[in-house]
């Protein structure tokens, strides 16, 4: 039985139906992320599953309890947010222990509890500072210790890295899934940082217009995407126009080039949508012409043209490897694998 459970959940504001028909079971323990544009649906989401938004139909349950129309209050989720929302007049320890300190919790069991979150999340000596005397990294990281503090069932998140820089996002989000993966916690994080999402995900919900397009792996996301929004909005997709020259053997021309992609396709004209990663460089194959040229360390984006269709593929940067230059005619080959095609409209 899934811990947590959202059944056929819907969220209206007006006339305007911002979650359409949301179905998720988590399991103990998982780490689930929430992606998608801005007014997708994401944080409306989590906002029902923590109370602070009533459903206007479906059931939420928690390891086999309805909790669909308890206060957040009654909840026990631990929330974190963009914000960090921490009290600027209490001491970092005090903010850590604030939920304790309501719950009634005996001072002697506080501190404890208190030194432990801080040790856990990295700052065991500033339980003396206040949130102003640290750095965002810092406050987000108490914010965090607070959410944990009381034991909650689940830990929410939301949008917690946007608010910082590029470096710091990327450790404090790799100490919130060691953290989340140490205790063991099931977690809800959103995002609309697909990157984000595919480096702590066990899996990924990727929403649009209110509804969960697609739930899966990160691996299949980015390499199964089960819908056109997803391909197009989770990583980079080129998309191809060919003609079907030999159905039964895969035989296309994209522009003025002919290949076999040696397997069967539909007649008449058909869409071919690939990531950059599909594409190499061969000595025959698809004429096109380069026209930038990217150093990304350990690889080389290119930009393309074949003929009026723009492509980009990448490059392992082997060190003396030879590497097109800007302007220069080059041939790729495709991983038929690594294709979705679609009959062209």
């Amino acid at each position: 039985m899934s811990f947590l459970e959202l059944q056929n959940l819907e969220k209206s504001f007006g006339d305007t139906r911002v979650v359409k028909d949301f179905n998720l079971n988590v399991a103990k323990g998982e780490f689930i992320s929430l992606l998608g544009p801005s007014g997708c649906g994401k944080t409306t989401v989590l906002r029902m599953v923590a109370g602070f938004e009533a459903p206007t139909s479906g059931r939420i349950s928690v390891d086999g309890k309805d909790i669909t129309r308890l206060r957040a209050n009654q909840r026990n989720v631990g929330m974190v947010f963009q914000s960090y929302a921490l009290f600027p007049n209490l001491t970092v320890a005090q903010n850590v222990g604030f939920g304790l300190k309501v719950a009634g919790v005996p001072k002697s069991e506080r501190n404890p509890r208190i030194a432990d979150m801080l040790a856990l999340i990295g700052l065991p000596d500033l339980g003396d500072r206040y949130p102003w005397q640290l750095s965002g990294g810092q406050q987000q990281r108490v914010a965090l210790a607070r959410a944990l503090a009381p034991k909650p069932q689940m830990l929410l998140l939301d949008e917690p890295l946007s608010a910082l820089d590029a470096k710091v996002r990327v450790s404090l989000r790799n100490q919130i899934r060691e953290i989340q993966q140490q205790l063991g916690i099931t977690t809800i994080f959103v995002t609309h940082d697909q990157e984000e999402a595919m480096a702590i995900s066990d899996r990924i919900v990727v929403m649009h217009q209110g509804v969960a397009d697609q739930i899966a792996a990160p691996q299949d996301i980015y390499n199964r995407p089960s819908t056109e929004f997803v391909a197009g909005f989770v990583g980079t997709l080129n998309r191809l126009t060919a003609d079907v020259l030999d159905p039964e053997t895969g035989h296309i021309r994209i522009g003025g080039s002919e290949i076999t992609l040696g397997q069967p396709l539909p007649a008449g004209r058909v869409t071919l949508s690939a990531r950059p990663e599909a594409f190499r460089l061969a000595a025959t194959g698809i004429a096109a012409q380069v026209t930038k040229v990217e150093f990304l360390g350990a690889l080389i984006s290119v930009a393309a043209q074949i003929d009026d269709t723009p492509v980009s593929f990448v490059l392992f940067n082997g060190g003396d490897d030879p590497v097109p230059e800007p302007g220069s005619r080059i041939h790729l080959q495709i991983a038929p694998s690594r294709l979705l095609i679609k009959q062209a409209a």
